[in-house]
């Protein structure tokens, strides 16, 4: 790290006034419409209820921005404290306003939340440049961490790494805090109830974080807690204030709707009370073996159920290789079950580890013959899955920007490539849609439930 670099570390601003970006993806037609960024309304809902006398915020929850609009418009308010909330789609747009803020006022301090907050996504060739550049990332739950990083009067490196969560990059490389402790979901505010999510698009919904399975391509992480979700009381006064904003309905954003029994039981007791659901829509997940009476019973009291349900391969090989379970003699019927109350949309991933061109095809074949739409991932190398979990006889060759997967065990660079323009050509002759990580197939014409 070179003496400038160090000299601009020990002298960051100390003010509260605080800029938090976030992007949507760019347009995609086999993408969902637009919905709020959650994780950055719940890290401003929190830092706002802290009560810091002399806080100014300012929120860019952008649909699409340019580095220089966006520089500017940061520029232009002056922020001591900047948080990105980080995706794949968003990272490499940042990181050019993040060298510019860099250039204008070295002693802004930069903040990283969200999925590519990771050592090792900075760690990536295109990426590495920014390191010095970043105050701290925020490697856990952000909203407590972000809230500490804008209230300390002292944001030297040895300062930060003091606030649980945070990873400070240094002459030594990464250093790391200790892991925030977790709390209850019920004491953090809700930016619904607290009048900060504009109208349009669904409402966002978590009712738990984590998930009980630790597939090798998935993001969610370990559900540390199974009973740490959100009460009855707290959803219900998050629906009465959403219902300000007519929404036509919302998205549950947990990893599945029937993976955590505690968090479904106060969904539904919310649900009952104030009948939030029974003129909308509810898009979610189910995980198709853990599918029961009471999980049919709710659906069945929504307005229009919205399902996926993730498989991922039919080849046992494949899903053993990521660590995906899946109980195949239940499936049809599981689905069938939930095709009677909603539209059913069954999920592949195409270059998984271990799959491969024939295995992937008769899982796709085999997909297809069910009535129910299809969506076909492109395998992705997350920076908390498969990027750090995959085992060296993986093979794994990704595009270090997209992290969309080149080559694998299984599949060569030329037979992936030959899968994705398969996809494309189906997609065009079924009516479906394709874009750039993602093919959509509508449900097949006159084909009965295998």
């Amino acid at each position: 790290m070179d003496t400038a670099t160090t000299a601009y570390i020990v002298s960051r601003r100390v003010s509260r006034r605080v800029c938090l970006v976030a992007v949507h993806p760019a347009p995609d037609p086999a993408l969902p419409e637009r919905i709020s960024n959650h994780g950055l309304r719940m890290v401003e809902a929190t830092l706002r209820a802290v009560g810091l006398a002399d806080l100014e915020v300012l929120v860019l929850d952008l649909v699409a921005a340019t580095t220089q609009d966006l520089a500017d418009a940061i520029e232009d308010f002056d922020p001591d404290v900047v948080g990105f909330s980080t995706y794949l789609w968003s990272l490499p747009l940042f990181a050019d306003v993040i060298r510019r803020l860099h250039r204008t006022e070295p002693a802004r301090v930069i903040v990283l939340g969200g999925p590519s907050a990771q050592p090792v996504m900075l760690d990536q060739p295109p990426f590495q440049d920014l390191r010095p550049l970043v105050a701290a990332l925020a490697t856990g739950e952000g909203e407590r961490t972000f809230s500490e990083i804008v209230a300390a009067t002292d944001r030297s490196p040895e300062s930060l790494l003091r606030i649980p969560g945070v990873a400070v990059y240094g002459p030594a490389g990464w250093s790391r805090s200790p892991a925030r402790p977790l709390e209850h979901l019920d004491d953090l505010a809700s930016p619904y109830v607290d009048g900060l999510v504009p109208p349009g698009g669904p409402v966002v919904l978590q009712t738990y974080r984590g998930c009980p399975f630790t597939c090798a391509f998935c993001e969610w992480g370990v559900l540390d807690s199974p009973r740490r979700v959100r009460s009855r009381g707290h959803l219900a006064a998050e629906f009465a204030a959403a219902e300000r904003l007519a929404p036509r309905g919302a998205i549950l954003v947990d990893a599945g709707l029937n993976l955590n029994e505690p968090a479904f039981a106060e969904l539904a007791a919310a649900a009952r009370d104030t009948g939030f659901f029974r003129d909308r829509r509810l898009i979610c997940e189910v995980y198709p073996a853990r599918i029961a009476d009471r999980h049919l019973e709710f659906l069945a009291g929504v307005g229009k159920p919205l399902i996926g349900v993730g498989l991922q391969s039919f080849d046992p090989t494949a899903l053993a290789t990521v660590e995906r379970s899946f109980d195949e003699r239940r499936f049809a019927d599981n689905v069938a079950a939930l095709g009677r109350l909603g539209h059913v949309a069954i999920e592949i991933i195409v270059g998984l580890p271990g799959d491969g061109p024939r295995t992937f095809r008769a899982t796709f074949e085999r997909a297809r013959s069910f009535p129910c739409t299809l969506r076909v991932y492109h395998c992705v190398v997350l920076p908390s899955a498969l990027m750090v979990r995959s085992p060296p006889e993986h093979r794994l060759e990704y595009d270090p920007v997209s992290l969309k997967m080149r080559s694998c065990l299984g599949w060569t660079a030329a037979e992936l490539a030959e899968a994705c323009r398969f996809l494309d050509a189906e997609a065009a002759r079924e009516g479906g849609q394709s874009g750039d990580f993602l093919w959509t197939f509508p449900p097949p014409a006159g084909v009965e439930l295998a």
